[in-house]
């Protein structure tokens, strides 16, 4: 299966909470649109990180998370116990059974390029190809109730940088330029993990992002109208109409 992190599990915790996301705030943003005591489903859990700070602010709430990496969702069980119903699926295939009242991504399966200016957003994330996105989002309307809310995390262009992690560990990552369609482009992005100069870690994924068009005309057509975002302008906010 294309693009899971299974040879960085071990330090992906590591990176993303030396910066590179800020958990709390995301958490809080999240639950300012969403509210108290709703049912609410993660696409792509990870390690647990948004979900054990979400439902630090909400006990009330009801938390499903899906993940494609076994890996990492042994970490998730871990943190997380018995608070979260956790589930190894593919967004684009899974069937839980289930409607939420919001489906909330962040980075995780999908997210949002912000470009800087509203009308140049594109949406794109780890699922590869137009029709495996198109699925997907359909299938994502499908287990949300109606007037139900999808929230996309709004994400800088990616680039590459290296940056000390401490415990001696320095993150690298790598992007490179790859297929240019008139619907969507993709490009590699290279996770590298080095201790003392040796590579300890590495990962490489395909990231797939539609152009403008492209990118309203798959939400509208999953049946997603936009809202706008929140305050703090992480999220963009979609209502399954």
């Amino acid at each position: 299966m294309v693009n899971q992190y299974t040879e960085i599990t071990k330090y992906y915790d590591l990176w993303v909470t030396s910066g590179y996301y800020d958990f709390q705030s995301l958490a809080k943003e999240a639950h300012s649109i969403v509210g108290d005591g709703r049912q609410v489903l993660e696409l792509g859990v990870g390690t647990g990180l948004l979900a054990q700070k979400y439902i630090e602010l909400d006990p009330t709430c009801e938390f499903t998370g899906i993940d494609f990496t076994a890996s990492m969702l042994e970490i998730a069980k871990q943190r997380l116990g018995n608070q979260v119903k956790l589930i190894e699926a593919d967004a684009v295939t899974m069937d839980l059974n289930a409607k939420f009242d919001v489906g909330i991504s962040n980075g995780g399966v999908w997210g949002i390029l912000d470009q800087g200016d509203q009308a140049q957003w594109q949406f794109g994330g780890h699922v590869p190809g137009l029709e495996a996105n198109r699925q997907g989002l359909a299938n994502v309307a499908r287990h949300l109730k109606e007037g139900g809310l999808l929230l996309l995390h709004l994400q800088k262009p990616h680039d590459d940088f290296d940056k000390y992690l401490g415990e001696g560990i320095v993150y690298s990552q790598c992007i490179t330029e790859g297929e240019d369609t008139p619907k969507y482009y993709t490009f590699e992005k290279r996770y590298l993990f080095k201790k003392d100069g040796e590579i300890v870690a590495q990962e490489q994924i395909t990231i797939t992002v539609f152009k403008p068009e492209t990118t309203r005309q798959l939400l509208t057509e999953a049946g997603f109208d936009f809202q706008g975002t929140n305050n703090g302008d992480r999220f963009a906010i979609y209502k399954k109409r």
